[in-house]
């Protein structure tokens, strides 16, 4: 798995190097001239985004009856950044906080399913900023974004409900008892039977979907100050609308997102703002996700109970629920 990881970071960042190889000079001059009012204005609030997600993790464990303190809760997302962006293993940082709340608590398949409901209802915060934008841009954009947002919403939301649906759920469980390789069929039964029965904790999910679409506001402002930072032109209602689909893109097997996030900011914002101000937007943001990430080294490094040996690394990429 690491190795299709740095395969995809690689790749896509060979490609997208090649393909700007003619604008560095012009990308040079536009960073620059980076407002760094306005820059570290950005680094603020996405510091601040870290303690709204700690709050929103802290929800799900307690949802899983799982009791760890919200400072601990923070320090464990400041350390998943450092893992997905720094540590040289298939250990991504969604499994580190799952790990360490597990040797807190005890309970494995709790910590996992709590960081695994944290990831799938941010998605789906995603969305709903992307069907908002959409609605209010829906007479200033072309035909082929407002089809590749419509059809990532449409998608995204269907997958939802039906996750919470009886009916779906019996169908699923059945399909999936048929798969005996590996117990692939029994663990993600397992998992998906876990997300399903959040259909009776509609107070934890509505109180953490509210705290993620704040959460990923705030995460949006701060992509459009940095592009301000670099004088863009552009409204607050499209990074609105085409950030949720970086943040899918990023998603995909990557060493947390290089190259694939950074190829599709220029991709998607380069017909609006430049690709040389699109590309400079990316490294911008790359280097707010190298700050966040940095400070997890350092509460990584200097905690005694975040230490981690390589056995432990080696036990936890492979780690199932």
């Amino acid at each position: 798995m690491m190795v299709l990881r740095v395969a995809v970071s690689l790749g896509f960042l060979t490609l997208l190097i090649w393909n700007m190889r003619g604008h560095f000079p012009r990308i040079a001059d536009t960073l620059t001239e980076t407002s760094l009012a306005l820059f570290s204005l950005a680094v603020g609030l996405f510091l601040f985004t870290v303690a709204l997600l700690s709050v929103r993790l802290n929800l799900l464990f307690a949802g899983e009856g799982l009791r760890i303190t919200l400072g601990r809760v923070i320090q464990l997302n400041f350390i998943g950044f450092f893992f997905n962006n720094f540590m040289p293993t298939a250990v991504g940082g969604d499994i580190v906080k799952a790990y360490y709340a597990h040797k807190q608590t005890g309970k494995t398949a709790k910590s996992f399913i709590a960081v695994f409901m944290d990831r799938f209802i941010g998605l789906f915060s995603f969305i709903c900023i992307a069907v908002l934008a959409l609605l209010l841009s829906w007479q200033t954009i072309d035909f082929a974004l407002k089809k590749i947002v419509l059809i990532f919403a449409i998608a995204g939301i269907a997958g939802f409900l039906l996750t919470l649906n009886d009916s779906i759920a019996k169908v699923i469980f059945g399909a999936l008892a048929k798969f005996k390789l590996w117990n692939i069929g029994e663990r993600i039964s397992k998992v998906y039977k876990a997300v399903h029965e959040y259909k009776n904790k509609k107070g934890i999910i509505l109180a953490v979907i509210a705290i993620s679409l704040i959460t990923q506001s705030i995460y949006f402002s701060v992509v459009y100050l940095l592009g301000k930072s670099l004088g863009a032109d552009f409204l607050l209602k499209t990074v609105f609308l085409l950030m949720p689909i970086v943040c899918v893109v990023s998603m995909l097997p990557s060493l947390g997102g290089l190259g694939l996030r950074e190829g599709a900011i220029v991709a998607l914002f380069g017909p609006i703002i430049g690709v040389e101000k699109a590309f400079s937007l990316s490294i911008l943001l790359l280097a707010s996700l190298l700050v966040l990430s940095l400070i997890g080294a350092l509460i990584y490094v200097f905690a005694a109970q975040f230490k981690m040996k390589k056995v432990e690394i080696s036990k936890i990429e492979t780690y199932n629920v």
